[in-house]
């Protein structure tokens, strides 16, 4: 009797998984068959009546454009789309360009034809990134010169005032009229942020130059307050012209003459690999309002690499800069006050992965590599139930993943960005087991992971190191902004991340970063080490429950809370090499803090260490060596201009 039950359950068994085998449909495709695959992917989500696998075999899948995903490329009638790699093979989804054709100009420097109307930010010689030419040059300011009148009304602006028309640099040996100026950048840090500001023309004053800049961008970015602000009469960075090329490894595109060149840093380049990126971005998950939206995504094993990015665009000018982090500034105000906009005066960049009025999308064992945006993965309005699981990302100028928008300290307030009907709060996301070094290279403001105003969001189970800024900042909204605190955020968690060696060039910000009012939240069984403050409650924090964190650091700060404006918040049981820290808190307590300063570290505290970070079931996707850092641009120099 029970041998006849066995074999009834065995072939019951055996049906159930041929039905869900037949359930599922699975479309298989190389590089060569991607657009034809991609029609037949189409026609089969139509009246969708199972799963749908696009199996993609390895290669190069080079796109002209982003794939977009809208509410007709979306799984339906509870059923989902699948993008996958076959079994031990390695699709790459690529937003970049070979070049051919290189030709000796002299000594080391190499040229190559190139069409592009757009200017080059990144290329890659055999898989490694090269700099723009000039990326270590720095050159004294001397003062800003002109002015340019803002009437008030136009639409980048939230009222009337005046802004400098450029800044005056000394001349010299490095620093002349470029020719194609307005392909150069002048880069600046102060504090927590980092500025770039791109160039419109050039004059030689004698000893000076006088640079104009790109208006009206650079009128918004040279008037902001606090570290925002620039410092004319101070150091900055001036990069990509064809005159700065002069070191092993830079490279500059002129895209007048349709020319790139290369200073060979010892490869042979008739052989060379060489990617230009070309498309900014890769994927665009893009529902159409909160009642229409995508999703039912699924995307596994794929790595999403060389994509484009060519800063913000505003009216024909570009920069890079704002208030903090992720927050760029996109509108003219008169005082330089951003708060009384309530955030609608910045904006966040499309990501490589960009994902608006979407649900249930999952990223899994993917790899992101090589990439130029701002944002790798960008989850930034009306997004809900999403997954971005195991994945690795190295050698990015931008960050990891962001969540929300500064825009959403209200929801529904039809102001700013996203009209009623399409804003909509980022909730129930998780950010898990992910691996990350290498990251936020060029745009250097922005922690590895971030949140704005968001609910039921969990950074937990992170492995994330050598951040020039901070790794994870979570909340929005400061307590000196004499605007009512947002009562959107909730819920969310920063726990069991392994996380470190941060701030390798701005100051200021945390390893763990938190702001606003966020009750329910908590940051819990974290390992920390190596950052100038480790746990960063800022001015207006509450709702936060802190415990259970190991920090191995000394003579840095564990704990940074600066204001008594920051309330309700519970503190406990965190384990501490040193017990360096401020609490200005009102009303909030540290108690039972172990410390180990002159003891070893016992076994409460080592357990803590080895649960933190990556499980045990994704740790394969750990590296089996440490990549080595990438010195591209976070020099030494860079700690002249603080």
């Amino acid at each position: 009797m029970k041998n006849m039950q066995k074999i009834i359950m065995a072939f019951a068994l055996t049906l159930s998984v041929a039905a869900s085998a037949s359930a599922q449909k699975v479309i298989e495709t190389t590089p060569q068959t991607f657009q034809k695959a991609l029609k037949e992917l189409r026609s089969a989500v139509k009246n969708q009546k199972q799963d749908v696998v696009l199996l993609m075999h390895g290669g190069e899948y080079e796109l002209a454009q982003p794939l977009v995903f809208d509410t007709n490329l979306s799984g339906k009638n509870g059923h989902t789309i699948t993008l996958r790699a076959a079994k031990g093979e390695q699709p790459i989804v690529s937003g970049g360009r070979h070049v051919k054709g290189w030709q000796l100009v002299h000594g080391n420097i190499w040229k190559a034809p190139f069409e592009s109307s757009e200017k080059l930010r990144s290329l890659f010689v055999n898989g490694k990134r090269a700099r723009m030419a000039g990326s270590r040059h720095l050159i004294q300011g001397l003062g800003a010169y002109g002015q340019i009148d803002i009437k008030g009304t136009e639409p980048w602006a939230f009222g009337a005032g005046q802004a400098p028309e450029g800044i005056k640099l000394q001349a010299g040996a490095e620093m002349s009229t470029f020719r194609n100026p307005q392909d150069v950048e002048l880069v600046q840090n102060n504090v927590w942020n980092e500025k770039i500001l791109c160039v419109a023309d050039m004059q030689k004053w004698g000893d000076t130059i006088a640079v104009a800049l790109q208006q009206p961008f650079s009128a918004i970015l040279t008037t902001l307050k606090w570290a925002g602000k620039t410092n004319f009469d101070r150091l900055f960075f001036v990069r990509n012209a064809y005159e700065l090329l002069d070191e092993p490894g830079e490279f500059y595109f002129d895209r007048t003459a349709r020319t790139l060149y290369y200073i060979s840093d010892g490869e042979d380049m008739t052989r060379a690999d060489v990617i230009a990126p070309q498309t900014e971005g890769l994927i665009r998950i893009l529902g159409q309002d909160n009642n229409r939206q995508a999703g039912n995504l699924r995307f596994e094993g794929l790595t999403f690499a060389y994509d484009a990015w060519n800063l913000m665009p505003l009216e024909g000018s570009r920069g890079f800069g704002g208030i903090q982090s992720l927050g760029l500034a996109l509108k003219y105000i008169p005082d330089g006050n951003w708060h009384p906009t309530k955030y609608n005066s910045c904006d966040v960049p499309d990501g490589t992965i960009e994902v608006r009025n979407a649900r249930n999308v999952k990223f899994v064992r993917n790899k992101f590599l090589h990439l130029s945006s701002a944002v790798a993965i960008n989850l930034d309005n009306d997004d809900s139930d999403m997954d971005v699981t195991a994945n690795v990302f190295c050698d990015l100028l931008g960050n990891v993943v962001s969540v929300g928008h500064p825009q959403h300290y209200e929801i529904g307030d039809g102001e700013g960005r996203f009209p009623r009907g399409v804003e909509g709060l980022c909730h129930d996301i998780r950010i898990t087991n992910n691996y990350a070094r290498n990251v936020c290279l060029d745009f250097r403001q922005l922690e590895a992971l971030l949140g704005f105003f968001v609910k039921n969001v969990s950074y937990d189970h992170n492995d994330i190191a050598g951040t020039p800024y901070g790794v994870v900042a979570l909340g929005w909204w400061w307590g000196n902004a004499n605007i009512p605190e947002s009562t959107v955020a909730a819920g969310n968690s920063v726990s069991y991340n392994y996380l470190g060696h941060s701030h390798q060039v701005l100051t200021d910000g945390g390893i763990i970063y938190m702001l606003g009012r966020q009750p329910g939240s908590v940051c819990e069984g974290n390992y920390l080490y190596d950052g100038p403050r480790c746990i960063y409650p800022d001015d207006g924090s509450s709702g936060w429950t802190i415990r259970k964190n190991f920090i191995n650091s000394v003579r840095q700060m564990w704990l940074h809370i600066d204001s008594d404006r920051d309330y309700d918040i519970t503190i406990e049981d965190n384990y501490v090499k040193d017990n360096y820290l401020k609490n200005s808190g009102k009303g909030v307590e540290v108690v039972r803090t172990h410390k180990y300063r002159n003891i070893p570290f016992d076994d409460a505290a080592l357990a803590i260490q080895q649960a933190a970070g990556i499980e045990p079931a994704y740790r394969d996707i750990i590296p089996a060596q440490e990549p080595e850092p990438m010195k591209l641009y976070i020099e030494m120099a860079v700690k002249k201009i603080q």
